[in-house]
């Protein structure tokens, strides 16, 4: 456990990847349990889910093992960061379809998946966003 608290912790250099593997966690344990999903709804539709939710995490290791010494890198880290902002919109989408159809998921349990879903796209967006400047005042000083 960390001695500070909360309220004066910094978002971590990687905080989109520890929060997107906390969604995978959660979204997995969540589908997997019965009394959430019920085994005859997991083919058509839990198993998607966990598929999207590992591309995504794929996506965002993709984007991440790319170090970007030229312009073309720096266009292949931004398509894999735009495919993982892709991926939250699908799961959102998925989501939503889930709590429509199944009676046995209700949207309070989804409270904590949602909230990590919107956080996840969030710090996604900012990561994109700080490659941009940086990338922009790198190629520009050459």
């Amino acid at each position: 456990m960390s001695s500070v608290h909360k309220r004066l912790r910094k978002e971590t250099e990687l905080q989109f990847m520890m929060s997107a593997c906390e969604l995978q966690i959660e979204l997995t344990k969540f589908i997997m349990r019965e009394k959430n999903l019920p085994k005859k709804w997991r083919l058509i539709i839990g198993c998607p889910i966990i598929a999207k939710v590992d591309e995504l995490i794929d996506n965002l290791n993709f984007a991440n093992c790319i170090y970007p010494t030229k312009e073309e890198d720096v266009l292949l880290r931004e398509s894999y960061q735009q495919k993982a902002i892709a991926n939250c919109w699908q799961l959102h989408n998925k989501l939503v379809r889930i709590i429509e159809c199944v009676e046995t998921v209700k949207i309070e349990k989804m409270e904590r998946i949602i909230n990590l879903l919107s956080d996840t796209e969030i710090l996604i967006k900012k990561w994109k966003k700080s490659d941009r400047e940086r990338n922009k005042k790198l190629f520009t000083e050459k």
